[in-house]
């Protein structure tokens, strides 16, 4: 009989002896192969979408690595070593030029301090013992302050009074012990001899007086300069001892000499030399390569054609991988526009870079592409590398040993302008507006000295004649500022450049490939939509085929019901016989 169960109807022992639960077990998987079909179909794509995940990955670490890179400053590396580093230290950036540079200290900047020489029992002696409200006075920085102490002020009170003055102008005050006693200390914050500090006549403490004429009472450090000699200059000035030196308010000293940060820590001389550290350069190129390798090894593994791969039969495959020599992403046009890209970034010339030539003395830059520092694109499709970028440390070694700056340059400029022209030079851009890159500059100057019929780019340019400057307004060039150095009448025309390193060109492209619109996300996006479409279609199938099981069922439900009946009419007719012939 048909026993109906969860609303649905199942068949055992049936009466009529039939199996129709495993007939319709079996039509079900007929009709179910286009639903199979059909979610093996979107595993392969969510096969392609997971690929492209591995490449995005692999790109935002290399991403990272220019980005740490992509600046001067962050790239050329160079160090300073002092000999002496009790006297003076010294910090590098990129703009520093290698050599020795003796440092000779005379003094140390220092502040203002006031100590007061008679100690005081404990913070709770008391500096008012008048019964009336006292006043302190003092000076600093050419702002005097006269604050009311109220009677019985201890002295850690008149410490919290100056120190919590909403006009304090820049002092601290404080209780140094000394042995059993306490002594109060009033410092200017600055260094430099332009903020000094007086205690002024107003102060009338019954514990805590004004300094008196003999300056016993007070200890008193005056402000003061930093005096210091770089390479024995300024000369020696007997007469005036002061012009023999160089003055800062500060101990730290940036710019006195370009791309050092001096820290000076005590009286006497010292050797800082400053020496490019090329280790350290090299191994931001290993980096940089590493990390293109890496992405490169990626697309080549998910687009590979492996002639040696045995494929299965389509039929028979769970993915239409299984049957193709091919990978994931082979023959995929948003994988092949990427390596397009990338690979023309590294085989071009930098962005802004021109071609060396030795016209005029020289022009142009030394090292415009990455082939000039010895790194290349492995050709020999034997080698395991091929496709990959492989450095001649040789090369290498001789361009950092030849000028450390231009291989810098060549992956970290970041908006450095320059000119070869002997008439103009460049003045300035806007960040983030100039674009880099090579720009025409034309311009005529007039029989009176005027300049006129100026061009930056090709467009038309603006013309300060006060400044002598030509500024672009328009183009990729809006922005940048060219100075007129030659006011001889006649025509003049030649280039500028501004430059873009590799690292820095690398990670523009990059951001635009992982942004929500690169090319990449449009097409996973664009996969994500087709695997949406399938689930819809997957969806619709897998009802159909529930309707088709329910209604096929009930068809072989009213199938055995028949069957049953006419099985016992059989039984009944057959006993009647029976019956009949046992008379």
């Amino acid at each position: 009989m048909a026993e109906l169960m969860s609303g649905g109807i199942h068949f055992s022992g049936l009466a009529s002896g039939s199996d129709f639960d495993t007939m319709i077990t079996q039509l079900k998987k007929v009709e179910s192969i286009q639903v199979n079909r059909m979610k093996l179909w979107k595993g392969d794509w969510q096969k392609r979408v997971d690929a492209f995940g591995t490449i995005n990955t692999e790109i935002q670490n290399f991403q990272s690595v220019v980005q740490k890179m992509d600046t001067m400053s962050e790239f050329l590396a160079k160090s300073a070593t002092s000999s002496f580093d009790t006297v003076a230290t010294a910090t590098t950036d990129a703009k520093a030029t290698e050599g020795v540079y003796k440092i000779s200290v005379g003094q140390l900047a220092r502040n203002a301090m006031w100590t007061y020489n008679s100690g005081f029992a404990d913070k709770t002696s008391k500096v008012n013992t008048s019964g009336t409200n006292q006043t302190f006075q003092y000076t600093y920085k050419g702002t005097q302050r006269t604050l009311s102490v109220g009677p019985d002020t201890t002295v850690e009170g008149l410490v919290n009074i100056i120190n919590s003055d909403p006009n304090n102008p820049g002092v601290k005050a404080g209780l140094v012990k000394n042995g059993n006693v306490y002594n109060l200390q009033i410092r200017g914050m600055d260094l430099g001899a332009a903020n000094e500090m007086t205690i002024d006549a107003g102060t009338n403490l019954s514990n805590l007086p004004a300094p008196n004429g003999s300056g016993t009472d007070w200890n008193r450090q005056t402000a003061q300069n930093a005096f210091f000699r770089i390479n024995d200059w300024p000369p020696l000035n007997l007469d005036q001892p002061e012009l023999s030196f160089i003055q800062s308010e500060s101990n730290t000293v940036s710019e006195a000499i370009e791309g050092l940060t001096l820290t000076l820590k005590d009286v006497g001389t010292t050797q800082i030399t400053v020496a490019t550290d090329t280790e350290k350069i090299k191994q931001n190129i290993q980096d940089f390569v590493d990390g293109m390798n890496a992405v490169r090894t990626k697309m080549i593994e998910l687009t590979k054609v492996s002639a040696n791969k045995e494929a299965s039969d389509p039929n028979k495959g769970t993915s239409q991988f299984d049957a193709e020599k091919g990978s994931v992403l082979t023959g995929n046009y948003g994988v092949q526009l990427l390596s397009s890209r990338l690979k023309l970034a590294v085989s071009g010339r930098g962005d802004g870079f021109d071609y060396y030539s030795d016209a005029n003395g020289g022009e142009g830059d030394y090292y415009s592409t990455l082939a000039h520092i010895g790194i290349l694109t492995v050709a020999d499709q034997s080698d395991k590398d091929n496709g990959l970028l492989r450095i001649d440390m040789e090369k290498l070694d001789k361009a950092l040993a030849k000028d450390p700056t231009a291989v810098a340059e060549l992956f970290a400029a970041d908006g450095i302008g320059t000119s070869d022209s002997q008439h103009f030079s460049y003045y300035s851009q806007i960040k983030g507006i100039t674009k880099p890159g090579i720009y025409d500059v034309t311009y005529d100057v007039d029989a009176t000295g005027k300049i006129i019929n100026a061009k930056i780019g090709g467009q038309n340019a603006s013309i300060d004649q006060n400044t002598h400057q030509i500024s672009s307004l328009t183009g990729d060039s809006r922005g940048l500022v060219i100075q007129v150095n030659n006011l001889v009448a006649g025509s003049y025309s030649d280039t500028v450049r501004l430059k873009q390193g590799k690292a820095g060109q690398m990670d523009d492209i990059l951001k635009d490939v992982l942004s929500s619109d690169g090319t990449l996300k449009i097409i996973e996006k664009n996969y994500e939509d087709i695997m949406d479409e399938i689930d819809k279609k997957i969806e619709r199938e897998s009802d159909r085929i529930i309707r088709w099981e329910r209604s096929i069922r009930l068809r072989f439900a009213r199938l055995e019901a028949t069957l049953t009946k006419y099985n016992g009419q059989m039984e009944s007719l057959s006993k009647q016989v029976s019956q009949l012939t046992q008379k």
